[in-house]
């Protein structure tokens, strides 16, 4: 198969060929359209608009096992370029690469970010894969001087902060159950709401002789707003995450057990 690639940045146009059946077997975004029927292969004409260095790297990724290629060496990820063949490989579901890709990223965003690479093409699902990597003290610690990334990837941590499914190494507690109490004003959860006080008077008894407080839902509170009000104060998502993160989760102390 031919494949015609335009680049439109550089003004360029280049013709890769690559066999038909490796070709749907590497990049699954084309069997849908290289019909069965070898008759028909011919009627195919693929244009793929892309910068051509980048389809090179791919198509040498993909001959990466074949006889010709058993002499050229397998093209590496780099800095400069893992974000564009992420985005590429994830279009043409080159899910392996992908895969690739994402750990590279975790593994070394320090140097990704000084690059003159553009982050804002990464999409949410990829962005969820790879801020799921990343634990809430390595974003904290990312050297991101211009916050190409580094605020997405808090953001993407709030979202998992409120996700009940999410099983969250970074956290105890999860803020799904986050409300406002009417009476004392606290912010509380499920998990919190029963160890920390209220106004006095609004305290029970459980049957093990327990102190239980009572809290009331104030159905006035809206988190989205909270969320909001929380940035318009501290200018950052990283200072809203932490803030989130103090709120949901606690510390017993060791003499009195509060």
């Amino acid at each position: 198969m031919v494949i015609h690639v335009c680049d439109e940045a550089k003004n360029l146009k280049e013709d890769f060929v690559c066999p038909r059946d490796l070709l749907i077997s590497e990049m699954k975004y084309f069997a849908e359209y290289l019909s069965v029927d070898a008759q028909r292969w011919e009627e195919v004409d693929i244009s793929v608009h892309c910068d051509v260095h980048i389809f090179n790297w791919l198509i040498q990724y993909v001959k990466r096992n074949t006889k010709e290629n058993k002499d050229c060496e397998m093209p590496i990820l780099e800095p400069g370029n893992v974000i564009s063949i992420l985005i590429s490989s994830e279009f043409l579901k080159m899910d392996s690469l992908v895969e690739q890709c994402i750990q590279y990223c975790h593994k070394n965003m320090n140097a990704i970010v000084a690059t003159p690479c553009n982050m804002n093409c990464i999409n949410a699902n990829l962005l969820t894969r790879i801020a799921d990597l990343f634990t809430h003290n390595e974003v904290d610690e990312l050297k991101d001087k211009k916050d190409k990334f580094r605020s997405k990837l808090f953001c993407k941590k709030i979202e998992r902060l409120f996700d009940p499914e999410y099983l969250n190494p970074d956290s105890r507690s999860n803020a799904a159950t986050l409300y406002r109490c009417c009476l004392c004003k606290k912010l509380l959860t499920k998990e919190t709401e029963r160890r920390i006080p209220c106004i006095p008077g609004k305290i029970n008894v459980d049957r093990h002789g327990n102190i239980i407080y009572i809290h009331i839902r104030d159905k006035t509170w809206d988190v989205h707003e909270y969320l909001n009000s929380l940035f318009e104060e501290l200018k950052s998502w990283r200072d809203v995450y932490w803030r989130l993160w103090g709120t949901i989760n606690w510390l017993t102390c060791s003499r009195c057990y509060q």
